[in-house]
């Protein structure tokens, strides 16, 4: 491997001095033709020259980098989120590192403060079920964090640090409504009841989905009996569990607090000899699927993953410019993405 390419070499190629150089390439001004700029960059182009990022960060004290640290990168929502962030922060010449706390506040401890010493520029943290039960400790590393910190997802309304999220109860009365029209014009006896399989967990995004589901059809007069509830763990296979539950409840109209368990709820429906959405309308949350190139025709409440990266990347910018203004709390609103398990639709 050949000799890394400095300014100096480009700077001697050229017959100008280095710090001329330095000024094309950053694009700032200095006094030279456009003859003569053109051929700077022409001949650092040949040279394939690039800029030596760590003596950048001393003169500029930035890094280009940020952080994210998710609870788990195999989920798909998390997936979506790195990919869908590192888009936004690559157009304003960034990078996005990422990390995995498996939900442990033990090891987000240890990753905040071991990115931090890597000299990020900024921290995107969706905190750790653990944290979420143990908020003071993690408000600690937040303010012992030398670089700006932007919860994403949880604890979006903290207070004491920036944050993002989605409105999960606009999202739970999105799907709601969208249950509600599948009964119109059914008759009473044939219209079943209708239910919920959510999550009980820390976060209290379940919880939020859940409330703004139930208000809809509170606001609508249709009952959600506490037998049509079913608690879940996000997981495939809780959705299936809940499934027989629900069906000996006469329950025919089913939202579920995420794709993956709408999934699995729908499998174990159909294996009961049922049509979706004939027999039974199911709506789901998140619409990450489409994302992996996954075939689906889930009716499901969309939290616009696209969106929440932009307003992210915008709370931390806004961070930048007013490191000392007061805790800013954002949330994008979700919309439904109608498609083929819900009747009418």
């Amino acid at each position: 491997m050949g000799a890394r390419i400095t300014l100096k070499d480009v700077a001697a190629a050229v017959g100008v001095s280095p710090a001329t150089v330095s000024l094309v390439l950053n694009g700032r001004p200095v006094r030279i033709s456009d003859e003569r700029r053109e051929q700077i960059v022409k001949v650092a182009a040949s040279m394939h020259y690039q800029p030596n990022q760590t003596a950048r960060a001393l003169v500029t004290k930035r890094s280009n980098m940020v952080g994210l640290v998710v609870p788990d990168i195999e989920n798909m929502f998390f997936s979506s989120l790195f990919k869908a962030l590192e888009d936004v922060a690559i157009r304003d010449g960034y990078s996005v590192i990422v990390a995995n706390s498996d939900d442990s506040r033990d090891r987000e401890h240890s990753l905040i403060s071991g990115v931090a010493t890597r000299g990020i520029d900024g921290l995107f943290l969706v905190p750790a079920l653990e944290s979420c039960a143990q908020e003071g400790a993690l408000r600690r590393d937040v303010e012992e964090c030398p670089c700006p910190v932007v919860f994403v997802d949880r604890l979006v309304d903290s207070g004491y640090c920036d944050g993002v999220g989605v409105d999960n109860e606009e999202g739970g009365r999105l799907a709601a409504e969208a249950l509600l029209a599948s009964l119109k014009g059914v008759a009473p006896e044939e219209r079943g009841r209708i239910g919920c399989v959510c999550v009980k967990r820390p976060d209290g995004m379940s919880d939020q989905r859940l409330q703004g589901f139930a208000d809809a059809l509170a606001k609508a007069g249709v009952p959600l009996d506490d037998d049509c509830i079913v608690m879940g763990d996000y997981r495939y296979s809780s959705g299936y569990d809940a499934a027989d539950r629900l069906l000996d409840a006469g329950v025919r109209a089913v939202f579920c607090a995420n794709d993956l368990m709408a999934m699995g709820l729908r499998r174990r429906v159909e294996e009961r000899g049922l049509r979706v959405p004939e027999d039974i309308s199911i709506v789901g949350y998140d619409d990450v699927l489409p994302r992996f190139g996954l075939l689906n025709d889930l009716t499901t409440v969309s939290q616009n993953v696209d969106a929440l990266a932009a307003e992210c990347w915008s709370v931390l910018k806004e961070r930048f410019a007013h490191p000392k203004a007061a805790a800013r709390m954002s949330r994008i609103r979700p919309h439904l993405v109608s498609r083929a398990t819900v009747r009418g639709l």
